[in-house]
């Protein structure tokens, strides 16, 4: 087991000297520390390098954030939700704020995470649904809008938005998401 381990870093790490980065460097701090028999150490920084993965993840989770409509401003999360996602079970989140200069208000997606899961039972549900709101659609989609906050599950998703824009205008940018691929994702 320890070999493979070992050759499967190594392996890891010769594959793609080229794209040397944190990720890879801190691969080979893994490999290092654990040759050298600190276990502790080669630990840290596995979680680092899977801190670091989720923040890659993360990344590519922002394209599903949508395009301000128009009289709209959007303002990108700066990924130090990732970060704390940790404190809260792990996973990946993407977050963007929309502004018209009034009224604003926040999406949120998250997955991999056990808020998730805990939120799939309830939003998976019609009936939940209805006791914790109005049900709403967006697209093909429900929701449930309740207490000005829109919340549903696409595929293991959750998609959240609030804030004191007016539901119509929450949901006109919820209908540019692409529900599909999220739920691919």
């Amino acid at each position: 087991m320890r070999f493979f381990l070992a050759a499967s870093l190594a392996a890891s790490l010769v594959v793609t000297p080229v794209l040397a980065d944190e990720f890879t460097d801190t691969l080979a701090l893994v490999l290092e520390a654990y040759e050298a028999g600190d276990i502790n150490d080669a630990k840290d920084e596995l979680a680092y390098a899977t801190q670091l993965l989720q923040e890659m993840q993360g990344a590519d989770f922002m394209q599903f954030l949508p395009e301000p409509l128009d009289g709209w401003t959007r303002e990108l999360g700066d990924g130090s939700d990732n970060a704390a996602m940790v404190m809260f079970g792990g996973g990946v989140m993407a977050m963007a704020t929309y502004s018209n200069g009034s009224d604003s208000f926040e999406i949120s997606i998250i997955a991999d995470n056990s808020l998730v899961a805990s939120m799939g039972m309830m939003l998976g549900n019609a009936a939940t649904m209805a006791m914790m709101g109005k049900i709403v659609r967006v697209g093909r989609e429900k929701f449930v809008s309740s207490d000005g906050e829109i919340q549903g599950l696409i595929g293991g998703v959750l998609l959240q938005a609030s804030g004191s824009a007016s539901e119509d205008d929450i949901i006109a940018h919820l209908e540019k998401i692409d529900f599909d691929a999220l739920e691919d994702y």
